[in-house]
This record gives structure tokens, C-alpha cells and sequence, in this order.
């Protein structure tokens, strides 16, 4: 548990991000930035669960920003708390804010690392903002992994005909190939349209297990 006690201030603060429509246009970063500041501060310095599967890409994402909070921070709660009050007056809380009511904070008790908030409830109320990642963001930077995250497995066969020398198996910045993207997302017909081409379903993940959502060897033939 954390040994910091949050000031008033964090707590209104906290309460008018909960609902704050200012949130709609902040980008992922700064999402989880806030997400991984209020779990550092609220429940302890660092997660006290496993990193989620590479299959869980919101629930790691979420563990990374908690951690990234850790270690930025370490024992220096007072600097957190300071970052993420400065961070909810550019999206326009200010002290004259009136307080949400008890139990407003409340709103994320599904937070995906089983944690559970100094409140009684999950971590910081962003709604599903942060809970589900904006579809505009999961590009891999990868053409090849795009189109597998995509779905479309039409587009993905004209984009290998027309690069022929193109390798399936080449993991994106994540250490994934565009089958495990695939796979992850249930495109059937993109796995088999890879199976087809050469993918090779035994790679795996850095040190991480694959654990298929769609097992690519019931596909096959």
C-alpha cells in the first residue's frame, strides 16, 4: 500500500478529472501518465501484480505507466502529486473547483491489475478512455502489421502481391509478427491469408508465452 496520504488538494483535483471533458482531446500519453500518477499515489509506489499478457495491450500499458510512475518517482511522493496537480490545472481543474461527491473517484474498479484503490474501488475514474485505447492509435508503424490489426484481409493480399519480397514473419517495435497481431484480434481469414504465405506460428514473443485467442494451427489446410 502507499505510505503517502494524498492532499485535499490532489483529492479535488482527482475529482474533477474523474468527469473532466477536457479529457476527451488529451492523447493516451497523458492518460496514462495521470492513470499511472493516482496508482503510485493512491495504492503503491509500484504495481503489486504481474505485468499483463502482451495479449492485454491496455492492461500492460496501464502496468507500464504505473511502473513508469515508480521509478520516475520513487520515494519523492510529494514531486508526484505536484505533476499530477499541474497536469489537471492545464485541463482546467483550479482550487475554486467545487468537489465531487464521496465515492466520485470510484469509477475504474474494473483497472485490469487487480490492485484495488486506498478508496474502496479500482483507480483512477477515466471512464474508458483509458480502460480502451483509441482504435486511431494501435498502429504498429509497420504497413504489414497494420493491415493484420486492421482485419482486412483483402487490402493485406494485394499489399503481399505487390510486395513479394515482404517477410511475414518480421516483428513490429513490440516484438509481435503480424500473425500473432492477427491471431490476438481473431482475424481468421488474415491468420489463414499468413498461414498461407509463409507465417510461422511457433515465434515467440520476447520472453513472454503466445497464448493464441485463435490457435493458428486449427486453420491449417
Amino acid at each position: 500500500m502507499s505510505t503517502h496520504t494524498p492532499s485535499p488538494t490532489f483529492e479535488s483535483a482527482a475529482a474533477y478529472l474523474s468527469n473532466a471533458s477536457s479529457l476527451s482531446a488529451v492523447s493516451n500519453t497523458i492518460k496514462l501518465e495521470l492513470y499511472g500518477l493516482y496508482k503510485y499515489l493512491t495504492v503503491s509506489h509500484t504495481p503489486n501484480t504481474s505485468r499483463p499478457s502482451i495479449f492485454d495491450m491496455t492492461g500492460r500499458a496501464k502496468w507500464d505507466a504505473w511502473n513508469t510512475a515508480g521509478k520516475t518517482y520513487g520515494g519523492k511522493a510529494g514531486e508526484a502529486e505536484a505533476r499530477y496537480i499541474a497536469i489537471a490545472r492545464d485541463l482546467g481543474w483550479s482550487e475554486d473547483k467545487a468537489p465531487a461527491p464521496q465515492g466520485h473517484l470510484d469509477l475504474d474498479s474494473d483497472d485490469g491489475e487487480g490492485g484495488e484503490s486506498s478508496r474502496g474501488g479500482g483507480g483512477f475514474g477515466f471512464g474508458t478512455s483509458v480502460s480502451t485505447m483509441s482504435t486511431s492509435e494501435e498502429k504498429s508503424g509497420s504497413a504489414l502489421s497494420d493491415l493484420a490489426i486492421a482485419g482486412n484481409a483483402h487490402e493485406l493480399q494485394l499489399f503481399l502481391d505487390a510486395n513479394p519480397n515482404v517477410d511475414v514473419n518480421t516483428r513490429d517495435e513490440n516484438g509481435y509478427t503480424a500473425l500473432h497481431l492477427a491471431c490476438d484480434r481473431g482475424h481468421i481469414d488474415v491468420v489463414r491469408l499468413l498461414l498461407g504465405r509463409g507465417a510461422d506460428p511457433s515465434i515467440k514473443v520476447t520472453s513472454d508465452p503466445i497464448t493464441y485467442h485463435t490457435d493458428p494451427d486449427t486453420l491449417q489446410g
